[in-house]
């Protein structure tokens, strides 16, 4: 005779397998129109199946810290860029370039301030693409030098790939992002966007 799996085990396993379930999305459920730039010191950097997940605190000029989750690259991914467990530490500083679920899609993510990483940016200014769910040119900012923003796309011909199959009009530019600095980004880099 065959033994069921006893009552415990199975619930064990649903709840295991619960937020695995709920951390695979696809772009539609990404708010990619606005992007959320978070400073902050990294608290916490987890290499977990099926997100790496970083979080960080956020200072404001009042004294007043909010905590972040960032979502990172899935684990596959994270191996492709040659990172590990010891790409960030606890107290380093970086900028994270994301955006957040869409209103009707928040209810079954993670905690409310929470956004998919799409870009980190380094205290010394290196730039690392964190994750596909995002318009990278909308992570473009008025202030920024186009020229490393080209360097950074010409030595990555898979995100300036992913940056192009996002380029067209069915994925608008940001209002907080500059036409003019995109347009001379795309006219710069070695392989532009059609």
């Amino acid at each position: 005779m065959k033994e069921s799996m006893p009552a415990w085990a199975a619930a064990i396993a649903l709840f295991a397998c619960t937020g695995s379930l709920r951390a695979h999305h696809s772009i539609s459920a990404i708010d990619i129109s606005t992007p959320i730039w978070v400073k902050g010191t990294v608290v916490l950097y987890e290499v977990v199946n099926p997100h790496v997940m970083v979080e960080l605190e956020e200072r404001s000029e009042d004294g007043q810290v909010q905590r972040w989750t960032v979502e990172g690259p899935n684990l596959g991914r994270l191996a492709r860029y040659g990172l590990g467990e010891d790409f960030l530490k606890a107290g380093d500083v970086i900028e994270v370039c994301g955006f957040a679920p869409k209103p009707n899609e928040a209810k079954s993510w993670p905690p409310p301030r929470f956004v998919h990483g799409h870009l980190l940016v380094l205290q010394n200014g290196y730039r690392q693409w964190w994750g596909p769910y995002g318009k990278l040119d909308n992570c473009v900012r008025p202030g920024d030098q186009a020229q490393s923003w080209v360097d950074f796309l010409n030595a990555n011909p898979a995100i300036q790939e992913h940056r192009c199959n996002t380029f067209t009009a069915s994925f608008p530019l940001s209002a907080l992002s500059s036409r003019a600095l995109v347009d001379e980004i795309n006219r710069l880099v070695a392989n532009p966007c059609d």
